[in-house]
């Protein structure tokens, strides 16, 4: 028994201590491809360090630029389109006709899927989880419960929030890419623009294609929408950009964030609050996106548990220095339905009314 329980602490001494140098490496960048999104995926190791550093997530990286390594699918329709229209929730007349038109990109391949929920990883606060992945910034949940967001939303009035797409055409199971406006995350804006008006927050849902022709430069597109809608309606006081997220193993198997909410099955959300780490990103007010972003997260997780994935606080700028309250919002990934998406989308939309509506 004695050497038995030598053997295992030896074990899980050496488990903790790669654990110690995955960490230390994801903080300098240098990570190869599975340490790196093991890191980003936010699994924690409790008891079962030998199986979670087993676990080999593959997260794709959102790059600030628009110039990502991941590009959309091959096989893309490469004609120029026009953008989809503000506030669009409008349907295709001939669905045949539409994905010519559209551009629609199928999913050819049937890869295997795992679905699971991601939740308690990382920093946590109550029932709040935070992923920090920052070096020289920490996140004390509670201490920014307390500051108050500069956000102040006027009800019944002139436009209050912005909700806008970096890559436009980011779809779901089925179709991975298209500029149908009824398949991709416009459809899930859509559904969070709803319960903002009902609320009676004033809504702005700018469906401009910024992903086609060209993937490259996404951000830089979208940058310009969001400064031109801040010109036009100085009165927004909240951008969110909406995504949807791409998650696998090195084997191949897609991963599938799933949570179910009222018994009803429903997309994993993600909240992204950029850092300006280190001085360099141009980016000084992003502690007022993370104190939106905090409340937010505990709005979900109050209202419907499980649905938030870990908040990702990261060193990353995301055009989130356009306004003092700026967030970037992942809903599922590639491989989750448009339904589960877009109910994600409705849910998400009530636990952000909440929020602003303690904000007036």
């Amino acid at each position: 028994m004695k050497k038995w329980g030598q053997k295992a602490a030896g074990l899980c001494s050496a488990a903790l201590t790669f654990a110690a140098v995955v960490c230390v490496l994801g903080r300098l960048s240098v990570l190869p491809p599975w340490d790196a999104a093991f890191t980003a995926a936010g699994f924690i190791m409790p008891g079962g360090a030998a199986e979670a550093l087993r676990t080999d997530i593959l997260e794709e990286d959102e790059e600030d630029d628009g110039a990502s390594h991941i590009e959309p699918p091959s096989g893309a329709d490469s004609r120029p389109v026009s953008s989809v229209p503000e506030n669009s929730s409008q349907k295709s007349q001939n669905s045949s006709a539409a994905n010519a038109q559209q551009g629609t990109v199928s999913t050819t391949q049937k890869a295997d899927v795992k679905e699971m929920s991601i939740v308690n990883a990382g920093v946590q606060y109550k029932n709040i989880w935070v992923k920090n992945s920052n070096k020289n910034h920490g996140i004390d949940i509670p201490g920014e419960l307390k500051k108050q967001p500069a956000v102040k939303i006027a009800k019944n009035a002139g436009p209050q929030v912005l909700i806008y797409h970096t890559h436009t055409t980011e779809a779901f199971a089925g179709d991975t890419r298209s500029r149908d406006a009824s398949k991709n995350v416009v459809a899930v804006g859509e559904r969070i623009a709803a319960q903002l008006r009902a609320a009676g927050i004033n809504t702005i849902h700018d469906a401009t294609l910024h992903d086609y022709p060209s993937y490259n430069g996404s951000y830089e597109r979208s940058k310009v929408t969001v400064l031109n809608n801040l010109k036009k309606y100085p009165s927004i006081q909240v951008a969110l950009d909406i995504h949807r997220d791409a998650m696998g193993t090195s084997g191949g198997t897609r991963i599938k964030p799933t949570a179910v909410v009222n018994g009803k099955k429903a997309a994993q959300v993600m909240i992204i609050a950029g850092c300006d780490d280190d001085g360099t990103l141009n980016h000084p007010n992003w502690e007022y996106n993370l104190r939106l972003a905090v409340r937010i997260q505990q709005s979900m997780a109050d209202q419907y548990p499980g649905l938030g994935r870990p908040l990702n606080f990261c060193n990353r700028k995301y055009n989130q220095n356009l306004t003092k309250g700026s967030l970037l919002v992942e809903f599922g990934t590639e491989v989750n339905t448009l339904d589960e998406a877009t109910y994600s989308g409705e849910l998400f939309g009530k636990a952000l009314a909440a929020v602003l509506n303690k904000l007036t």
